[in-house]
């Protein structure tokens, strides 16, 4: 038997990346899959991969803004009336959120930014849960963090805040749906090559144990294990999948400040949208701004 088989999920930000990789990887192993994005272009463009695979029977798209409580609730609804119930959650989808110094910030941004990178993750464990709870075997919700929300020095001020907020979630959350057998994890990437990160590390010298960039697959892997029921006794946790970058938390710090200096991220202020197909819109900070 496949590793998902006769489970049903949700994935946001399926359009691209590690949403994309994840739900390719989910309907492999034998799940049903909502693929959720707000980008349509790349939503299509994925389910057309679906179809040459001859898996699109399994699998159905929703044009989903993450941030509107309306939205979250028709596409958990969707999955349901589609496959019948819900078994998996996974909270992927993100942006760059805003950035600039902290004295330039712009507070629509920083409000925009919380609504889709940690909002986003309440919602959705919110309409997922209620679902799951009707299940005897539970569910599984799984919030993709990021090793910026686990200490200083590893991204944008906002973007490193609502990460951390995802993560304490997991652990609040798991508490409280533990009774019901539902789990809630988050999986932290590190460097991972995706179309959000890609222009950025292109040059990067970010220095860890295994020297490779991360890829998509690395993390949608790591989700596949905590859909499954070989994790069904893991709830609360923060997987790091980092090639282990976060060891030296020192040697994190200077490498993510290059790092981020090249992308100029102290000269420069502004909203980065990702893929969402939504335009980024980035201004030179002035001296005397």
């Amino acid at each position: 038997m496949k590793r998902l088989q006769n489970k049903v999920a949700v994935i946001t930000g399926a359009g691209s990346g590690i949403g994309k990789e994840t739900a390719l990887l989910f309907l492999e192993n034998g799940a049903k899959v909502l693929l959720a994005d707000i980008n349509q272009e790349t939503l299509e463009e994925t389910f057309e991969i679906i179809k040459q695979k001859k898996l699109d029977s399994d699998a159905c798209i929703s044009l989903t803004d993450v941030s509107s409580e309306d939205n979250i609730k028709s596409m958990i609804d969707q999955a349901v009336d589609n496959f019948g119930s819900l078994d998996i959650l996974f909270n992927n989808a993100g942006i760059g959120g805003a950035v600039g110094p902290i004295t330039h910030i712009d507070a629509d941004e920083w409000d925009k930014s919380f609504q889709i990178l940690l909002k986003s993750v309440f919602l959705g464990s919110k309409y997922a849960a209620r679902v799951m709870k009707k299940n005897s075997s539970g569910g599984s919700i799984i919030n993709t963090a990021s090793i910026a929300g686990m200490g200083g020095g590893s991204g944008p001020l906002a973007y490193s805040a609502a990460k951390a907020g995802v993560i304490n979630f997991c652990k609040n959350a798991a508490i409280e749906l533990g009774e019901f057998k539902i789990r809630v994890n988050a999986i932290s990437p590190g460097t991972i090559n995706t179309p959000l990160l890609a222009t950025a590390i292109e040059d990067s010298k970010l220095e860890q144990p295994i020297k490779d960039f991360g890829m998509p697959i690395d993390i949608a892997y790591s989700a596949l294990f905590l859909a499954s029921d070989e994790s069904r006794f893991i709830t609360g946790i923060n997987l790091c999948v980092d090639g282990g970058l976060t060891l030296d938390n020192s040697g994190l710090m200077v490498d993510a400040a290059e790092h981020y200096a090249k992308m100029g991220i102290e000269k420069v202020v502004g909203m980065n949208m990702g893929s969402t197909g939504i335009e980024s819109i980035i201004t030179d900070l002035q001296d005397d701004d």
